[in-house]
């Protein structure tokens, strides 16, 4: 018992060594690298100067041949939309995004009014979404902000809402939560608003 404790022992000394050693080793070998400029053959470099022709060019220069717009480069789409499709078309929307998404949340089942509001793939994508069987849980919509973004084609408007709302147990207030929806509206024949597509964004 004596002989394997002592043999144990000796082992572990030895790999204590090995390991001391290498520690060492790597430490003055991090001192060598310090002084090492890292790369030969510098006494070799020649510098030239650039040639006439090949003169940088000024940043404004460097844009204006690319195209680049200067200054606020940001695209406001809610003027674009305001352009486009008038600012009362432009009003019916927000206010249409406003109802899908209070629809939406609160679990709203009238079906005739998705199908009023809806495209006819959406209207299949309501169906199947709302009538499924939920939670226990019902939400009561607190707040909403929309704002306009770039639109998948042209005869269509891309929303994003955040909306915050109220988890409730019967009637009772368990937690409130808030999420960032995309909503595409897309005007019908007789130019009305009908959703296209509703995703968390």
């Amino acid at each position: 018992m004596q002989r394997s404790t002592k043999s144990k022992f000796v082992l572990l000394l030895l790999v204590g060594l090995v390991m001391l050693a290498f520690i060492i080793k790597m430490f003055l070998h991090d001192d060598k690298d310090k002084d090492d400029p890292g790369f030969e053959g510098d006494k070799d470099y020649i510098y030239t100067s650039p040639v006439e022709g090949d003169k940088p060019q000024s940043e404004a220069e460097t844009n204006k041949e690319q195209n680049v717009p200067v200054g606020n480069t940001e695209v406001d789409y809610e003027a674009e939309y305001t352009t486009k499709f008038g600012e009362q078309k432009i009003n019916e929307a927000r206010q249409l995004a406003e109802k899908v998404m209070r629809a939406w949340l609160e679990n709203n089942t009238d079906m005739e009014m998705w199908e009023e509001i809806s495209t006819a793939p959406f209207f299949i994508v309501a169906k199947n979404e709302l009538l499924a069987p939920m939670d226990q849980l019902t939400r009561k919509v607190n707040s909403q902000e929309v704002s306009a973004t770039k639109p998948s084609s042209n005869s269509d408007i891309k929303l994003m809402i955040f909306v915050t709302w109220d988890l409730l147990s019967d009637g009772n207030k368990v937690k409130e939560q808030s999420n960032m929806y995309e909503l595409t509206l897309t005007l019908s024949e007789s130019g009305k608003w009908l959703i296209k597509e509703l995703n968390r964004a």
